[in-house]
């Protein structure tokens, strides 16, 4: 169990680093060809990350509730504090820093009724857009009852499968209400962490052969024109964990620094991030500035956010931590 939770936070942290140096965008725009290697970079983040982040969100779900045949009530009750009340806070938070700064923001918002209800039943409109993935998670949670029956036997576990591809691979990708569009195409990488932690799958992925073997598929893939999408988010997953099995016996402190706060990261990376963006756009552009600043926008966006949460964590007000996901 120890050698388990060892990878899986090695895992968590490698999956964060990820979305921090996916969210850098230091010029704005999102695969800027006049700087290819950042670019090239967001390419490869983007074809696998999010996925992976549901596949881990989905192998703990088994372990901490399914497993523990959790009733239903009490998942949706502790799921709309986990993620419900920072998702309210951080959609208020996010509405006034846009509103005070929004000469500097390139998506600025109104105060008004209609586009806050908007954030609830939109939740890709969100001020801050990172909540459509919380939004997700969420509505797949409260998938529970239906997740735990189908993982009871073999033939409801493939039926189960064959449901997530389907969905994955033909559900319309228009259907920004309830994010409905990411929920099906999301729910296929859930289900496969779910499935994971239930059979204990990841023992196959924890020799060096297996990395080797799963580190060249993903690159074969990334490297093939029009791959298609479903398997770059495959192999991705698949070469994580089997980074993080391998690393978890020489490496057992990787990314010990700020593993324990993924979720506090998440939340609030991007205000320092969009911080470091305002200052390079005031500065004469180069090489030097261009990579300075894109090494301070990875430290900032994870610190500040490690720094937040542990001074959070001292505060006596249980809904004060709640808002931060603590």
């Amino acid at each position: 169990m120890k050698q388990k939770i060892t990878w899986l936070q090695i895992l968590q942290g490698w999956s964060m680093l990820l979305v921090v140096i996916g969210h850098i965008t230091l010029t704005g725009t999102f695969e800027n060809p006049d700087t290819p290697i950042s670019a090239a970079i967001e390419t490869i983040i983007y074809s696998f990350h999010m996925p992976l982040f549901m596949f881990i969100s989905g192998f703990l779900f088994y372990l901490t509730k399914i497993s523990r045949d959790k009733a239903y009530p009490e998942v949706v009750t502790d799921k709309l504090k986990r993620l419900g009340a920072p998702y309210l806070f951080f959609t208020i938070f996010t509405f006034i820093v846009k509103f005070i700064f929004a000469p500097f923001i390139k998506r600025p918002v109104e105060l008004s009724l209609s586009q806050f209800v908007d954030c609830f039943l939109y939740p890709g409109s969100n001020p801050l857009s990172e909540m459509w993935f919380v939004a997700t998670l969420f509505i797949i949670m409260l998938l529970y009852p239906l997740l735990k029956y189908m993982i009871t036997s073999a033939l409801k576990t493939g039926l189960l499968l064959l449901g997530c591809i389907a969905l994955n691979l033909f559900f319309p990708t228009d259907i920004d209400m309830l994010c409905l569009s990411s929920v099906a195409y999301m729910l296929l990488f859930f289900s496969l962490g779910i499935l994971f932690c239930q059979h204990n799958l990841q023992r196959f992925l924890a020799t060096p052969w297996t990395l080797a073997i799963l580190t060249a598929l993903f690159a074969a893939f990334t490297l093939t024109p029009g791959c298609p999408e479903l398997l770059l988010n495959l192999s991705g997953i698949f070469f994580s964990v089997s980074l993080a099995l391998n690393l978890a016996p020489v490496a057992p402190r990787l990314f010990s620094s700020f593993r324990d706060y993924t979720f506090q990261i998440f939340l609030l990376g991007i205000f320092p991030q969009i911080a470091v963006r305002i200052f390079y756009a005031r500065l004469p552009h180069n090489e030097f500035s261009y990579w300075a600043l894109y090494l301070a926008s990875i430290v900032l966006g994870i610190y500040i956010p490690v720094l937040i949460a542990k001074v959070i964590q001292k505060s006596r007000s249980a809904l004060v931590r709640r808002c931060f996901g603590l």
